[in-house]
């Protein structure tokens, strides 16, 4: 999670992603918290929301994450972007062990058509 204040605002803190249509990507995440320290994510709810680059009401894909085994605030998630092409932007969304919603990062996906769609 990148560092910011109320007075900075960082919209895509994710590293963009520029990908081929079909071509199945593992999206990794490292989640911190605030003062920087690990955020433990073993018990949350960790998804990635997919839509088109500044239309965040039309989800498109919605991606369940996979904590890691080894890793306790880490979570990885599967994309594949089959029939898309264009930008959009993936949102993370961790719901901790109170319920509370948090959304940490997102970034921008680059997806080029494939030549076999």
């Amino acid at each position: 999670m990148t560092e910011s204040s109320f007075t900075t605002v960082v919209s895509n803190n994710l590293e963009q992603i520029t990908m081929i249509a079909g071509d199945e990507q593992i999206f990794v995440y490292n989640v911190y918290n605030t003062d920087a320290t690990p955020l433990i994510i073993t018990a949350a709810s960790c998804t990635v929301f997919i839509f088109p680059y500044g239309n965040p009401t039309y989800i498109i894909e919605t991606i369940a994450g996979s904590p890691s085994s080894t890793v306790s605030n880490q979570f990885s998630a599967i994309f594949s972007g089959v029939g898309l092409s264009g930008v959009y932007q993936q949102q993370v969304r961790i719901v901790d062990t109170h319920g509370k919603i948090h959304f940490p990062a997102q970034g921008k996906i680059i997806i080029f058509p494939s030549s076999e769609e």
